[in-house]
């Protein structure tokens, strides 16, 4: 669950490389970065560029499935890093007649972040690993310099 421990990033930019793809999330005092494989870059990308695709995306159908059975993503939050792996969590909530359902999963951030597009829920990051993470900001700008 979201906790007054936990801030609000939001996407930033996605860098396609050869050997990959740069996840740019933060807030406007820091940036921070995650590497993906470029199969989830290309997938990111395509999340934040609406166009219409010929077949639905793996998050697509998870986006349906969730939809189908009346799931409700409730938080998204990136609560761990170590040796550049970050963790993450989703929680999902199923109301059935008089019970909540309640599912916390961990899933690896690339797919926490499609499904946060998907679903338009926001991401959050724990304060504690916000911190100790080095700011992206400058890097990020290097590539809109290199971009222009």
């Amino acid at each position: 669950m979201i906790k007054e421990v936990d801030t609000f990033v939001s996407l930033k930019h996605v860098v396609m490389t050869t050997s990959g793809a740069g996840i740019f999330l933060g807030t406007d005092e820091k940036i921070f970065l995650i590497y993906v494989d470029t199969l989830m870059g290309q997938q990111i990308q395509a999340a934040i560029q609406p166009k219409t695709q010929t077949r639905p995306l793996t998050f697509d159908v998870f986006r349906y499935i969730l939809r189908g059975f009346d799931i409700d993503i409730k938080n998204i939050v990136i609560y761990n890093e170590d040796k550049g792996v970050f963790f993450t969590k989703v929680v999902c909530h199923q109301q059935c007649e008089q019970n909540l359902r309640v599912l916390e999963m961990d899933i690896r951030p690339s797919d926490a972040i499609l499904l946060s597009l998907a679903m338009a829920r926001p991401i959050y990051i724990s304060n504690a690993l916000l911190e100790r993470l080095p700011d992206a900001s400058n890097l990020l700008k290097n590539f809109y310099t290199l971009g222009q």
